[in-house]
């Protein structure tokens, strides 16, 4: 367990975060952290960006049980009940 020590910075208090301890958890400098506060404990975990690639299944694994093949077809949202612009 590593003891960091909460000091005053400006108006407001602040605890620094030792770069070896940033490195395991991937957070750069400049890094933004979420904080939160469960169980009477702050909580702080890096930010993810929503820029963030997420793993996808493998297209061919997702139809690998289908047994009909592919028909292309557009569906039918029924007739037009205002002044749609189709």
């Amino acid at each position: 367990m590593t003891m960091l020590t909460l000091s005053k910075w400006g108006n407001a208090q602040a605890v620094r975060l030792p770069k070896a301890m940033r490195e395991q958890v991937g957070m750069p400098d400049d890094s933004q952290i979420e904080a939160t506060v469960e169980n009477g404990a702050i909580v702080l975990k890096p930010a993810r960006s929503a820029k963030r690639a997420i793993r996808v299944a493998n297209l061919a694994s997702v139809f690998k049980d289908r047994k009909e093949p592919y028909r292309a077809c557009e569906d039918d949202f029924g007739a037009p009940a205002g002044n749609e612009g189709l």
